[in-house]
């Protein structure tokens, strides 16, 4: 398979915990997100980092991760050669970067941010999730490959309290 090595891949495990999580929350009117990490030299997603609680700011319209929480994921990231390549988060019915969205998320060049609309009932095709990645100002990319034989992505919580088994 030949893809864009700016482009993310996800196999095909790394979608449910973040469906499972967004659905969760938006059933109680929150957004909520996840970080997705790959190796040091690929865009293969490696892991999927779901929020958890110490240090995570849910609300309607609102999703916020702490310092000391981003800190947490970092660490774990480095010490095992891991990057943080992408954020995906919920909103309640479409999906936009909103003003919020394009000013406060992690501005890095190359990062990629996605929504997932209808938090309540999250659509499971990451085709109908809305794509941005970082170029001096947030601009549409192209949605991810799931391939189906990549091996399973690990899945972790992470918050000012660390990071941990899902």
């Amino acid at each position: 398979m030949t893809t864009d090595t700016r482009e993310l891949v996800l196999p095909a495990s790394a979608v449910d915990p973040v469906l499972e999580e967004i659905r969760r929350h938006g059933l109680a009117d929150l957004e909520t997100g996840a970080l997705l990490l790959t190796g040091q030299s690929d865009m293969h997603v490696l892991v999927v980092a779901v929020a958890g609680a110490a240090g995570i700011v849910r609300g309607p319209g609102l999703f916020a991760v702490s310092a000391v929480a981003y800190d947490q994921l970092f660490t774990f990231a480095e010490e095992r050669s891991y990057r943080a390549r992408a954020m995906v988060h919920s909103h309640p019915e479409e999906a936009f970067l909103s003003r919020t969205d394009r000013v406060y998320s992690l501005r890095v060049p190359g990062f990629v941010s996605a929504v997932v609309p209808t938090y309540t009932a999250p659509p499971a095709n990451p085709a109908s999730w809305g794509w941005w990645r970082f170029e001096r100002d947030w601009v549409p990319c192209t949605t991810p490959v799931v391939d189906l034989t990549l091996p399973p992505a690990r899945t972790v919580v992470f918050d000012e309290e660390g990071v941990r088994e899902y």
